[in-house]
C-alpha cells in the first residue's frame, strides 16, 4: 500500500495512543524510494516558503513537523489538491511525484524529513 495521490497526515501523538497492544506496532503507511534517501532536519523560515514548489520522483518524502505551524498543500498530476493543516507532532507522507508546497504559519518551522537523495525538482510558481 502506497500514500494515496494527495497524501497521508496524522499526528504522532494520537497514533500512539491508540495502540491497544503494546507489543504490536500501528502501521501508518508504507514508504517508498528508488534508490537511497536523505535523513536530516531543516529550519525554514516564512519568507522562504512563497511560492516555493518540490516535487521528488525518486520515491516518497516524509515530513515530521517539531516545531511550528504550517499548511502543506499538495497538487497530484490527476485529481484535487489538497491542503494538511500540519503542527507540532504532526507527521505527512507525500507520495512520489506529488507537487507540494508550504505556507507557514509561524515565522519558523522545525522539521524532520526523510526524502529521496535522487529526482527532486525545485520551482517558484
Amino acid at each position: 500500500m502506497s500514500a494515496i495521490q494527495t497524501g497521508t497526515s496524522f499526528h504522532i501523538a494520537s497514533a500512539l495512543e491508540a495502540i491497544t497492544d503494546p507489543a504490536r506496532p500501528s502501521i501508518l503507511g508504507d514508504y517508498a524510494v528508488d534508490g537511497t534517501a536523505m535523513l536530516g532536519v531543516i529550519r525554514i523560515a516564512q519568507d522562504r516558503t512563497h511560492g516555493f514548489w518540490e516535487r521528488h520522483d525518486g520515491g516518497d518524502e516524509l515530513l515530521v513537523i517539531l516545531q511550528g505551524r504550517c499548511t502543506m498543500t499538495l497538487r497530484p498530476a490527476q485529481g484535487p489538491e489538497k491542503a494538511h493543516e500540519l503542527g507540532p507532532g504532526d507527521a505527512l507522507l507525500i507520495p512520489k511525484g506529488v507537487a507540494h508546497s508550504g505556507k507557514l504559519h509561524t515565522p519558523e518551522a522545525r522539521i524532520l524529513f526523510i526524502t529521496p537523495r535522487e529526482g527532486n525538482t525545485e520551482w517558484n510558481d
